[in-house]
């Protein structure tokens, strides 16, 4: 089995890098990535212990970006060499830092009581605040849906600033890596808009098989893929045991169309 996104503490899963390799291995796994967002420093973990249980693991970033589609568009990097992606991961924290102050700045003109430092105890580091915690720390329990769409959409959200789709590409490129774009679907809803995207983009792979990816999307990409000559990958973007959404490997479907496969190294 091949699973190219799966997440950590490092970002906003539930395990450490090592645990995630430990239920991959468990699952059946055969290849996997970890593609923590806009963070690489789980990513040696994951090969020791991917070397200790016989899973092969790709280095692997997934970056945030912004596009005209889509305000959180990503983009994942494969192959990268981590120590030449680690200062665009560094500045892309930065980023993710004073967007969860501002985000917390209007959440609290709002009337929220809760600060920075609660958002981060919900993170468990600062580098990996997401809106995920800043909703946790302002008081939301459960299902996030509802606090997201009255105040994480247009109640108090701040837009992402950089990178742009396209110089995502370039920092991945630079790094050594193959972009492709993640779960196009997930984020870009309209088809032609999603078609339009991909081929704007200097990619090398698109994430056809996915969890939500109904049989018509996935035949949509899978026939970009083939035209464009571009790997199709596939994963269920697990990110913990108990994640309401992604908690497990194998959750994505081929629907007999295909196989996933990996990008070949640069």
């Amino acid at each position: 089995m091949i699973e190219l996104q799966s997440h950590s503490v490092v970002s906003d899963g539930q395990l450490p890098p090592a645990g995630v390799v430990e239920e991959a291995a468990k699952a059946g796994v055969e290849v996997l990535a970890l593609t923590d967002h806009d963070g690489v420093a789980g990513v040696p973990e994951a090969i020791e212990a991917g070397e200790r249980l016989g899973v092969e693991i790709v280095p692997a970033v997934e970056m945030s970006s912004v596009h005209e589609y889509a305000e959180d568009l990503h983009i994942c990097g494969y192959w990268i060499d981590v120590e030449k992606m680690r200062p665009a991961c560094e500045r892309a924290q930065e980023e993710r830092r004073e967007r969860a102050r501002e985000i917390i700045g209007n959440l609290r003109e709002h009337g929220f009581d809760l600060t920075f430092e609660d958002a981060v105890r919900e993170a468990g580091a600062a580098d990996a605040i997401g809106r995920p915690h800043i909703a946790k720390a302002a008081g939301a329990t459960g299902n996030l849906g509802p606090f997201f769409e009255e105040w994480l959409g247009p109640g108090a959200f701040v837009s992402r600033r950089w990178p742009d789709a396209n110089e995502a590409c370039a920092l991945i490129r630079e790094a050594g890596g193959v972009p492709v774009i993640a779960h196009p679907y997930w984020d870009v809803k309209v088809p032609e808009q999603v078609e339009e995207l991909i081929r704007a983009l200097d990619i090398g792979g698109i994430e056809v098989f996915y969890p939500s990816h109904t049989r018509a999307q996935t035949e949509h990409l899978l026939r970009l893929a083939e035209e464009l000559g571009v790997t199709a990958t596939g994963s269920s973007d697990y990110h913990g045991p108990t994640h309401k959404t992604f908690s497990r490997f194998g959750a994505y479907q081929t629907y007999d169309l295909g196989r996933p496969e990996v990008p070949p190294r640069p």
